[in-house]
């Protein structure tokens, strides 16, 4: 399989044209590959999958320690692009591992997070990445099934999905202040990045946070941090 592609001239000095390009292609594995980030090279051998809740995993380089998650432009290069189709396998297999690694709620010490969302893959990484965190998580498919979670048991912050069919986690938010406005709720979304959605989900429907997919694993840690202190309080 070819994983790296460059174009060399047929002719010079004179600057060549389209069909003067030669198509070099090299067939052989890369073992490593630069950082985007920080161009230090990555072994390809041994690759670290980050912890973001976001499905499409990405690799976690070991001198920054960053994923190339909220790069728009990644993968700049063609090789890149080769590498991660060769390594859905191995990132197909790490999401089941973290699924089966998933451990049903019990009681025990730290704040309670309720995970809100209706895509099933996006609730099973957020209820590894959560847990990896040291809160007890439960899950819920939706609004309404949110809500019947609330009146059984009270969680601490409720992590839910900004579109939802029937009732999106903006109107949801609502829902839980009127019920008890002491639960802090952390809207997230892919679509409505823009900073007048987030003052409008703050003041409008008086969330605690508002964050945009993907969601990296430092960002989410320092936001669940912030809000259990308070809770505690």
């Amino acid at each position: 399989m070819s994983y790296r592609m460059a174009f060399t001239a047929d002719t010079a000095p004179a600057p060549p044209s389209i069909h003067d390009l030669t198509l070099v292609t090299y067939t052989e594995s890369p073992s490593s590959l630069p950082c985007p980030t920080c161009g230090d090279e990555v072994d390809l051998e041994r690759v670290e999958w980050c912890q973001c809740v976001t499905k499409p995993l990405s690799v976690v380089c070991p001198s920054c320690r960053n994923c190339s998650c909220k790069l728009r432009d990644f993968p700049k290069h063609a090789e890149w692009t080769c590498v991660i189709r060769e390594l859905l396998q191995t990132q197909a297999e790490e999401k089941l591992r973290r699924a089966l690694n998933v451990t049903p709620p019990t009681a025990r010490a730290g704040a309670t997070v309720l995970v809100v969302d209706d895509d099933e893959e996006i609730r099973l990484i957020a209820e590894y990445t959560i847990q990896q965190m040291g809160y007890h998580v439960i899950t819920a498919a939706g609004a309404e099934e949110a809500l019947a979670v609330i009146e059984r048991s009270r969680p601490d912050i409720v992590l839910t999905d900004a579109l939802m069919p029937k009732i999106d986690g903006r109107q949801l938010c609502r829902l839980i202040k009127g019920i008890d406005a002491s639960i802090k709720v952390v809207i997230m979304t892919a679509l409505y990045k823009s900073s007048r959605y987030r003052l409008e989900a703050m003041n409008t429907f008086h969330a605690d946070e508002y964050l945009a997919k993907p969601i990296d694993f430092a960002r989410l840690q320092q936001v669940l941090g912030h809000l259990s202190a308070r809770v505690a309080a």
